[in-house]
């Protein structure tokens, strides 16, 4: 309880200083009722998708590690922030590389299979399910890992159409670092180990911010 309490804490500084920044860069946004519209909508994206994303593929145990119904449900809450037709495309060298599309469950093979190993810029390695079941570092059993990301470099831009309905440009990164305990020491390592880029959009769909589609570029240690 104490390391959720923490991770808790985390989310809402985090969240917090990502609205200042909005607060400053608000200038450039219209007039006092679309700031204020914007900003909001802003906030909504910070708590709905970053939040949820950095606490679902961070370690919650990093003394014992993460039980498998704990992982499952982790990729489950992760999942819950992407459309049905969601899309990451992986952008590297390696043989998990390239396009993960659609939601997917994991406790079904069906629409969480392993990678296909198809890494073509047409193909299709499996749904978000898979990449982030078989695929994501933070997910892993044999990982303690814990996703941390520089407020200062995130950046949503939230559009509202003629049709009334909200878009958003999405832009984080991700930090990975161990974090399991240092026999020597008993304290953590925090040893880098992962740092990678999401690049992509969102749409507010039913009141909610879900992804829809997103690049994934490693980036170097």
């Amino acid at each position: 309880m104490r390391t959720l309490t923490r991770y808790t804490g985390f989310a809402a500084l985090l969240a917090a200083g990502v609205a200042t920044i909005g607060a400053a860069r608000a200038g450039d946004w219209g007039d006092d009722h679309d700031r204020v519209e914007r900003l909001a909508q802003v906030a909504e994206l910070e708590q709905q998708i970053h939040v949820t994303f950095h606490s679902a593929v961070s370690v919650h145990d990093p003394v014992n590690g993460d039980s498998s119904e704990v992982i499952t449900q982790r990729i489950r809450d992760v999942l819950s922030i992407w459309t049905q037709d969601g899309k990451i495309t992986i952008v590297n060298t390696s043989a998990t590389a390239g396009n993960y599309i659609g939601n997917g469950d994991p406790d079904d093979p069906a629409t969480c299979p392993p990678p296909s190993g198809d890494t073509s810029a047409n193909g299709q390695q499996g749904t978000l399910c898979t990449l982030y079941k078989y695929v994501a570092g933070g997910l892993q059993a044999t990982h303690k890992w814990v996703s941390l990301t520089p407020a200062y470099k995130t950046k949503f831009v939230p559009l509202k159409g003629d049709d009334g309905q909200w878009t958003s440009s999405v832009y984080f990164e991700c930090h990975y670092f161990n974090v399991a305990s240092n026999p020597a020491t008993g304290q953590p390592f925090w040893t880098a180990v992962s740092h990678v880029d999401l690049d992509g959009k969102a749409r507010k769909i039913d009141g909610r911010w879900l992804e829809v589609e997103v690049a994934v570029c490693n980036l170097p240690d």
